[in-house]
């Protein structure tokens, strides 16, 4: 593992850009659609269950102190079948940066560069990010203490200056809530981003103090900002409107009035966006590359992380195209994430508490 520290503050803010990420990207319109004017909701009891989940994985990281998820699932299941459930870790923690890769290229080619090839936008992002990488998470933690406060300043003064198209008729649309309902239209919301950060287990040792403040708190900010964002998008272009944009943040930017001679700001503002994205891309990248340096105990994570910018890059043009990659979401990718964000964690759980018992009976 790296030799350095994180201070809660840096968890925080990793955790945060973690949560948000391409959350702002890709999920309120899909939300919008399915619980209209209540998606608001949806991300609230979403980042409840974050936390939740969270606490458990906490849990488990405090029974076992500095050791990273690999290193707890080599250690409670052994060699072997630690080490193949390590590798399926490795290969979701790939498959997760190679769709923030592509949310990232699909963003860009609609919104301002149709002409540029997708792979281009690939390769240039992961190179960046390859070379985060290779600096170690202290570096990616420092910039996302930057990245936190100044894209809360830059994303929500945009929102203020459109408060003048602001409807509360858009909440009045007359939909009875049905909470079970709703709750199993949109599961997708609690799988991503919130079960993505089980991810973060791969740093938990590196934080000295305050863990469980840090990691619960970011992830509780990330989730108020995912469901204001939505609660804006909802008053500002009402529920039609924002469930058929296919980026509703896009609009309300686009269409934003700062004064009579500053025009097209929505790109700025949208690059500005993509920083917090960059920073959970190196640092779900940071988490691939320093598993499989400690499965198959390699020193050098530069070694790994520029061979894998081609493997994620091709990874990513698995979907075809937007729609398939928004039905993947919709309709599986709740039950697939099950397994790691609740399935090994639990299991992990309960091989504690034998390991204890037998422990506390030889005792």
């Amino acid at each position: 593992m790296e030799q350095t520290s994180l201070s809660p503050f840096q968890m925080f803010c990793v955790v945060t850009c973690f949560i948000v990420g391409t959350t702002f990207i890709m999920l309120p319109n899909a939300t919008i659609a399915d619980a209209k004017q209540y998606g608001w909701i949806v991300h609230l009891w979403g980042a409840a269950f974050g936390v939740l989940v969270g606490t458990v994985w906490i849990y488990i990281s405090g029974k076992h102190p500095g050791l990273s998820l690999v290193q707890i699932l080599n250690k409670l299941f052994g060699k072997y079948a630690g080490g193949l459930i390590s590798v399926c870790y490795i290969i979701f923690f790939l498959q997760i940066a190679a769709w923030v890769t592509r949310n990232v290229s699909d963003y860009l080619h609609v919104t301002m560069m149709p002409r540029t090839p997708q792979t281009v936008f690939h390769l240039m992002t992961l190179v960046v990010c390859a070379y985060a990488v290779v600096k170690g998470i202290r570096s990616i933690s420092l910039v996302s203490i930057f990245i936190v406060p100044y894209i809360s300043i830059s994303f929500w003064l945009p929102y203020t200056v459109m408060l003048n198209e602001w409807e509360w008729r858009n909440f009045h649309i007359p939909t009875d809530f049905h909470f079970w309902q709703t709750l199993v239209e949109t599961k997708y919301a609690l799988g991503f981003p919130f079960m993505e950060t089980v991810a973060c287990m791969m740093i938990f040792p590196l934080v000295r103090s305050k863990l469980k403040l840090a990691v619960l708190g970011g992830t509780l900010f990330g989730g108020i900002q995912i469901a204001l964002s939505v609660f804006f998008a909802i008053g500002i272009l009402g529920v039609y409107r924002s469930s058929h944009l296919l980026y509703p943040k896009y609009t309300i930017f686009r269409e934003m009035e700062f004064s009579s001679f500053i025009e097209h700001l929505e790109s700025i503002i949208s690059m500005n966006m993509l920083l917090v994205v960059f920073v959970k891309l190196s640092a779900i990248y940071y988490f691939a590359v320093t598993a499989i340096c400690q499965v198959f105990t390699i020193r050098s994570r530069a070694v790994v992380a520029f061979p894998l910018i081609a493997f994620i890059s091709a990874y990513s043009l698995l979907f075809s195209n937007i729609a398939e990659n928004a039905l993947w979401i919709h309709d599986y990718l709740f039950i697939y994430y099950i397994p790691f964000g609740l399935g090994f964690p639990i299991l992990m759980l309960v091989f504690t508490w034998m390991r204890r018992g037998r422990g506390e009976s030889a005792i």
